[in-house]
């Protein structure tokens, strides 16, 4: 297998916040949440009203022909990054990270609003249709692993191409709001009744979003123009404790923690900044705050999460979040922990509640964890440490 690190040469994310990354990072600096009351979605249906959903305008101008709008998210991101993409489309494959695909579709084939099952509802079939539609002609797979759903695709890029199965990778994640997931997660209690606070000592729960980020890497050596950012080291690992909720000693995340570092060949103390995964319920935040103490230790460096801004994006919110992570290298800002007030007593950790301009961002962890006790960890680093 070849072991050179994999280049990520462009990214692009759609979130409530704005159809590019350059708009999330501007709204995310202004303090503005795209976690809003729904509008396309009823209310007072749910343990919820509020929700990071994409403004009907912003929809509007996708750039994507009309259709299912998972379909629609994604073509938009993917179309995005292939821009700022070279090499051919003959040795470029695609890897999806979604957690629902086109629930949408299929819950109207359920209610009889349909004749047919919807083409999109497997994510294999939307993996297969998203990569046809580009003229993609490399390996295509789906990944369908809970909310480290991204995290996931983006390490199974970096694997193909280190076995030199492709030259370039697209990694796509994407789910959208629908009333099965804001069902799902009402069931579970699990949704705040106003915007999220991941990390506040009084948080309520998460908030649900919608959107889509693409990432296309290449191996270093066939790297033609400059790169954004470096994959140096992944980890994907089970904590097998319970169907929804993490291990509350945070074992599993430990445990991609260290992986993802070793593969790097990184020590803890490389690191500049954690991106949290950071759902803001009880249980997720307690386990990350451990998991992070483990292994970084008392002078861990700054963790935030993104989530407070346009709210859990479930299998997309790994690369959505990855793509904005390497805007904040390039502008050496690491963002607010959106809606922190008052950490829990006895957390050591730096969670900043305002923006921090650094004078070095130069080396990234993100990491993400799902349903399943499913537990992913991605280094990166900047082209210059690299």
């Amino acid at each position: 297998m070849n072991s050179s690190p994999c280049v990520i040469t462009a990214a692009s994310a759609v979130t409530a916040l704005g159809a590019d990354v350059e708009a999330a990072w501007s709204g995310m600096m202004r303090n503005i949440r795209g976690i809003r009351p729904m509008q396309r979605l009823p209310r007072g249906r749910y343990r919820s009203d509020v929700a990071g959903e994409i403004p009907a305008e912003l929809e509007a101008a996708l750039e994507a022909p009309p259709g299912a709008r998972v379909r629609r998210l994604a073509l938009h991101a993917a179309r995005q990054a292939l821009r700022q993409t070279p090499g051919s489309r003959d040795r470029t494959g695609l890897v999806l990270a979604t957690t629902k695909a086109d629930l949408d579709g299929l819950g109207a084939a359920l209610r009889g609003e349909i004749a047919q099952w919807p083409a999109h509802y497997d994510p294999a079939a939307l993996a297969i249709d998203l990569a046809q539609a580009l003229g993609l002609e490399g390996p295509v797979l789906a990944v369908s692993n809970a909310c480290a759903s991204g995290l996931v695709a983006v390490a199974q890029a970096a694997r193909l191409l280190r076995r030199n199965d492709a030259e370039h990778m697209l990694v796509v994640g994407v789910d959208v709001l629908n009333e099965f997931v804001l069902g799902g997660f009402s069931s579970l209690a699990a949704l705040s009744l106003d915007p999220c606070r991941p990390f506040d000592a009084n948080r309520t729960g998460l908030s649900l979003g919608e959107g889509a980020g693409a990432i296309a890497l290449c191996r270093a050596g066939s790297l033609a123009g400059a790169g954004l950012g470096v994959v140096r080291g992944w980890a994907v690992t089970n904590d097998a404790h319970h169907l929804t909720g993490p291990s509350p000693t945070g074992e599993g995340l430990q445990r991609a923690l260290r992986g993802a570092l070793a593969m790097a060949g990184m020590a803890p103390e490389a690191i500049d900044y954690i991106n949290a995964h950071g759902t803001g319920t009880a249980y997720n935040d307690a386990m990350e705050m451990k998991a992070v103490t483990a292994v970084f230790g008392e002078n861990a460096p700054p963790m935030t999460s993104m989530k407070g801004y346009f709210g859990h994006t479930l299998g997309a919110c790994g690369v959505i979040e990855l793509a904005l992570c390497l805007k904040a290298m390039e502008q050496r800002t690491i963002p607010a922990s959106m809606g922190l007030e008052s950490l829990d007593p006895g957390v050591a950790l730096r969670i900043p509640a305002e923006h921090m301009p650094v004078p070095r961002l130069d080396a990234i962890v993100s990491m993400k964890s799902g349903f399943g006790g499913v537990n992913a960890a991605v280094a990166l680093t900047s082209m210059e440490a690299a």
